[in-house]
């Protein structure tokens, strides 16, 4: 056997090594398990499309054992399909006689992310809603599962106060934290090959980032379904907007790069920014809101 299929089977293996220890029991076991599709992103990014899909194959069918075929299910559709999509998709580009090689664009990268997430979210939805407690009901009962485990047993007011806090929110904030992490081992994965020069398009650059005209649209669409319609249809509305407005964090991001370019200290302004985002969450939705009013203001050209 060659060494590109060795090389594309040994990155399923790992994925899926590295998935399983969300099966060993500690915490850290469990977020390394976040990063279980960044050896599916280094072989796509480093060999093709096609090592990229036999990894996301082996990996999947690796995981096919007696009594796991829900686990194998969640593990494509959640890590193995994404990858070899966002793989294809990012591997796309064309000749132009002006430009030279032309790859495709950041903002159509992140697009691709949101929309696999909200298909993904989608299917579930219809599943759940198919399910005695309803989609609804299942979150809630989750919801109530995990608050359990946080709170006392005397705290049940505060439970119950967590729980109908979060409840509206709890599948947008999860499909959300996937797409982040999509975008996370994609990135790393990249800056590794990037590091030992086997990346075969270069790394896209966030501050040329651009979505099309109609991702606002529909990001608008979602919020007004979470709005005005009621029960199941508005709870899928609002949790599918979350999705669909986690883009506009990056498009903020890409006017934080583009302003510190500007600037003689930007290296030290950037890793001042990303510290602060780490330590106030809430800054997120600061840099969400940037976002949006770049794509209808266009500060980037301002700044400019």
């Amino acid at each position: 056997m060659s060494r590109y299929w060795l090389l594309a089977i040994g990155g399923g293996a790992a994925s899926v090594l590295i998935y399983s220890l969300a099966t060993a029991g500690s915490f850290g076991g469990l977020v390394f398990a976040y990063f279980a599709a960044v050896p599916l992103y280094l072989v796509g990014f480093g060999l093709g499309l096609t090592a990229g899909a036999m990894a996301g194959v082996t990996a999947t069918i690796s995981m096919l054992y007696p009594g796991a075929l829900t686990g194998s299910a969640m593990f494509f559709f959640v890590t193995a399909l994404p990858a070899v999509i966002l793989i294809r998709q990012s591997l796309l580009s064309r000749d132009d006689t002006g430009e030279g090689h032309v790859w495709y664009p950041a903002g159509l990268i992140v697009v691709t992310i949101s929309l696999l997430g909200a298909g993904i979210y989608t299917l579930a939805a219809v599943w759940l809603t198919l399910q005695p407690e309803g989609f609804e009901g299942t979150a809630r009962t989750f919801m109530e599962t995990m608050a359990a485990s946080i709170t006392t047993p005397d705290a049940a007011e505060n439970r119950e106060y967590i729980v109908s806090k979060l409840t509206p929110i709890l599948p947008g904030f999860i499909a959300a934290s996937w797409f982040v992490m999509t975008v996370i081992n994609a990135a790393l994965a990249q800056a590794l090959l990037v590091r030992f020069e086997r990346n075969i398009r270069p790394s896209p650059d966030i501050v040329s980032m651009e979505f099309p005209g109609w991702f606002p649209v529909a990001a608008a669409a979602a919020a007004l379904i979470g709005l005005l319609l009621p029960g199941t249809l508005g709870f899928y509305g609002t949790n599918l907007a979350i999705i669909l407005i986690v883009p506009f964090f990056f498009m903020g991001l890409a006017v934080v790069h583009a302003l510190c370019r500007r600037k003689s200290a930007g290296p030290f302004l950037l890793i001042t920014f990303y510290g602060m985002l780490i330590f106030f969450g809430w800054l997120v939705v600061i840099v969400a809101a940037l976002g949006l009013i770049e794509q209808w203001v266009g500060l980037r050209r301002r700044f400019a």
